[in-house]
């Protein structure tokens, strides 16, 4: 039998000698998976109270190597996406909210004065998460048509240091893109 080439350096052996850290990230993520899902419900009978459906919470290992937890309010369906609600839990990184709008709703959004930093997805895959890639740019920037064909996003990122926050952060998110 031939000896193993792959070796660990002692903080990797360390790593994965020590159950604490992955039992640790998987009460962290069904705590904000279980938060999320009684999030989801304010949030729909706040903005969505004439909708039938619910919300959706999904939880994934591995968006760019990090886990991430979903909440799309209401429940998002490949034929109806404008007008709905993305929250994005992203192990490392921050939390997104995400808004999907017309590209003629995202001109509109662009023209009015901005107090928040939004983003808006300008590239072509509608589902891109990342939004420190160069598909994401400020709102106010918008300066010609986009190219999408039906539907874009406005974004927003909320640090995790503001966890505490998130409901402010979402409301005042919410006051500034969606419109009844």
């Amino acid at each position: 039998m031939q000896k193993s080439t792959f070796n660990l350096t002692k903080h990797e052996l360390d790593f994965i000698s020590e159950p604490v850290y992955m039992q640790m990230k998987q009460n962290l993520i069904r705590h904000v998976q279980a938060w999320f899902d009684a999030l989801g419900m304010d949030l729909m009978q706040t903005y969505y109270p004439h909708v039938s459906g619910n919300h959706k919470v999904t939880r994934g290992e591995n968006y760019l190597d990090m886990p991430y937890v979903v909440l799309d309010i209401p429940q998002l369906k490949a034929d109806s996406l404008t007008g709905k609600l993305r929250l994005m839990f992203w192990w490392g990184h921050y939390i997104s909210l995400q808004y999907f709008v017309t590209p003629d709703k995202a001109a509109a959004l662009a023209a009015q004065p901005q107090t928040l930093p939004l983003l808006l997805l300008v590239g072509d895959d509608i589902y891109e998460n990342d939004l420190d890639k160069p598909g994401f740019i400020p709102l106010h920037q918008l300066s010609s048509s986009l190219n999408h064909a039906s539907l874009t996003k406005v974004c927003m990122k909320v640090p995790f240091s503001e966890w505490e926050n998130l409901t402010e952060h979402i409301q005042k998110f919410m006051l500034a893109v969606h419109q009844p």
